[in-house]
Protein backbone atom coordinates (compact mmCIF):
# COMPACT_ATOMS: atom_id res chain seq x y z
CA UNK A 1 0.00 0.00 0.00
CA UNK A 2 1.48 3.23 -0.64
CA UNK A 3 1.25 6.39 1.10
CA UNK A 4 0.98 10.38 -0.45
CA UNK A 5 2.82 12.52 1.83
CA UNK A 6 1.86 16.38 1.41
CA UNK A 7 5.16 18.72 1.27
CA UNK A 8 5.62 20.86 4.50
CA UNK A 9 4.79 24.39 4.42
CA UNK A 10 5.78 26.56 6.63
CA UNK A 11 3.02 28.55 7.77
CA UNK A 12 3.05 32.57 6.71
CA UNK A 13 3.53 34.65 9.61
CA UNK A 14 -0.54 36.71 9.62
CA UNK A 15 0.16 40.11 11.26
CA UNK A 16 -3.34 41.27 13.17
CA UNK A 17 -5.19 43.76 11.51
CA UNK A 18 -4.74 47.49 12.72
CA UNK A 19 -6.87 50.41 11.79
CA UNK A 20 -4.99 54.01 11.64
CA UNK A 21 -7.16 57.09 11.32
CA UNK A 22 -5.98 58.71 8.31
CA UNK A 23 -5.48 62.77 8.89
CA UNK A 24 -7.30 64.71 6.32
CA UNK A 25 -6.85 67.46 4.95
CA UNK A 26 -7.32 70.70 7.24
CA UNK A 27 -6.12 68.88 10.61
CA UNK A 28 -8.51 67.35 13.01
CA UNK A 29 -11.61 69.32 14.51
CA UNK A 30 -13.39 69.24 17.89
CA UNK A 31 -15.84 71.53 16.88
CA UNK A 32 -18.52 70.22 14.38
CA UNK A 33 -18.65 71.70 11.08
CA UNK A 34 -21.55 73.94 10.23
CA UNK A 35 -24.07 72.78 7.66
CA UNK A 36 -24.91 74.93 4.47
CA UNK A 37 -28.42 75.64 3.61
CA UNK A 38 -29.33 75.40 -0.04
CA UNK A 39 -32.24 77.78 -1.51
CA UNK A 40 -33.12 76.57 -5.25
CA UNK A 41 -35.90 79.73 -5.52
CA UNK A 42 -39.01 77.81 -4.84
CA UNK A 43 -40.39 80.86 -2.52
CA UNK A 44 -41.58 78.17 0.16
CA UNK A 45 -43.80 77.32 -2.76
CA UNK A 46 -46.24 79.90 -2.38
CA UNK A 47 -48.70 79.87 -5.09
CA UNK A 48 -51.55 83.11 -5.58
CA UNK A 49 -55.06 81.90 -7.07
CA UNK A 50 -56.76 84.67 -8.81
CA UNK A 51 -60.72 84.19 -9.69
CA UNK A 52 -61.53 87.23 -11.82
CA UNK A 53 -64.52 85.14 -13.11
CA UNK A 54 -68.33 85.45 -12.07
CA UNK A 55 -68.36 81.82 -11.25
CA UNK A 56 -67.02 79.51 -8.56
CA UNK A 57 -64.21 77.18 -9.36
CA UNK A 58 -63.57 73.96 -7.51
CA UNK A 59 -59.35 73.16 -7.34
CA UNK A 60 -57.25 70.17 -8.15
CA UNK A 61 -53.45 69.43 -7.55
CA UNK A 62 -52.51 66.39 -9.56
CA UNK A 63 -56.52 65.15 -9.18
CA UNK A 64 -56.61 65.90 -5.35
CA UNK A 65 -59.34 68.07 -4.60
CA UNK A 66 -57.69 71.02 -3.08
CA UNK A 67 -60.74 73.03 -2.29
CA UNK A 68 -63.32 76.33 -3.69
CA UNK A 69 -62.47 79.34 -5.34
CA UNK A 70 -65.17 81.92 -4.84
CA UNK A 71 -65.76 84.76 -7.50
CA UNK A 72 -63.22 87.62 -7.50
CA UNK A 73 -61.08 85.92 -5.18
CA UNK A 74 -57.24 85.36 -4.34
CA UNK A 75 -56.28 82.08 -2.75
CA UNK A 76 -52.42 81.87 -1.30
CA UNK A 77 -51.97 78.45 -0.97
CA UNK A 78 -48.72 76.36 -0.63
CA UNK A 79 -48.38 73.40 -2.17
CA UNK A 80 -45.20 71.78 -4.05
CA UNK A 81 -44.62 73.16 -7.45
CA UNK A 82 -44.96 69.96 -9.65
CA UNK A 83 -47.66 68.48 -11.49
CA UNK A 84 -50.40 69.54 -13.08
CA UNK A 85 -53.20 72.39 -11.77
CA UNK A 86 -56.47 71.67 -12.39
CA UNK A 87 -60.27 73.84 -12.17
CA UNK A 88 -63.52 73.19 -12.85
CA UNK A 89 -66.35 74.90 -12.38
CA UNK A 90 -68.20 73.81 -8.88
CA UNK A 91 -71.46 73.34 -8.24
CA UNK A 92 -72.51 71.79 -11.93
CA UNK A 93 -74.11 68.40 -12.30
CA UNK A 94 -73.14 67.30 -16.20
CA UNK A 95 -70.32 66.66 -16.93
CA UNK A 96 -68.00 69.98 -18.11
CA UNK A 97 -64.18 70.24 -18.85
CA UNK A 98 -61.59 70.70 -17.15
CA UNK A 99 -59.01 74.01 -17.56
CA UNK A 100 -55.50 72.24 -16.60
CA UNK A 101 -51.87 73.97 -16.30
CA UNK A 102 -48.84 72.39 -15.73
CA UNK A 103 -47.22 73.73 -12.99
CA UNK A 104 -43.23 74.60 -11.96
CA UNK A 105 -41.45 76.28 -9.23
CA UNK A 106 -41.08 79.32 -11.85
CA UNK A 107 -45.33 79.89 -11.55
CA UNK A 108 -45.94 81.96 -8.70
CA UNK A 109 -49.68 83.32 -9.85
CA UNK A 110 -52.49 81.66 -11.84
CA UNK A 111 -55.18 83.63 -12.86
CA UNK A 112 -58.99 81.89 -14.23
CA UNK A 113 -60.66 84.77 -16.42
CA UNK A 114 -63.17 84.47 -19.40
CA UNK A 115 -62.28 85.37 -22.95
CA UNK A 116 -64.39 86.63 -25.63
CA UNK A 117 -64.10 85.53 -29.45
CA UNK A 118 -66.92 86.52 -30.74
CA UNK A 119 -70.59 87.96 -30.11
CA UNK A 120 -71.76 84.19 -28.97
CA UNK A 121 -68.47 82.51 -27.77
CA UNK A 122 -66.97 83.35 -24.47
CA UNK A 123 -64.50 80.65 -23.25
CA UNK A 124 -62.86 80.46 -19.72
CA UNK A 125 -59.18 79.80 -19.70
CA UNK A 126 -55.92 79.61 -17.13
CA UNK A 127 -53.03 81.67 -17.21
CA UNK A 128 -49.49 81.32 -14.87
CA UNK A 129 -47.73 84.21 -14.67
CA UNK A 130 -44.03 83.63 -13.26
Amino acid sequence: MSRILLPAVDDPIVEPTRTEPRRQRGGWSLKPRPRIGLDLGSDDDLLLLRNTTAVPWSIYHDYHHIGIIDPDELLAMHLCKHGTLSARPSGTQDSVEYLVLPLTYIVNEVYIYRRHFAADLEVYDMRALA
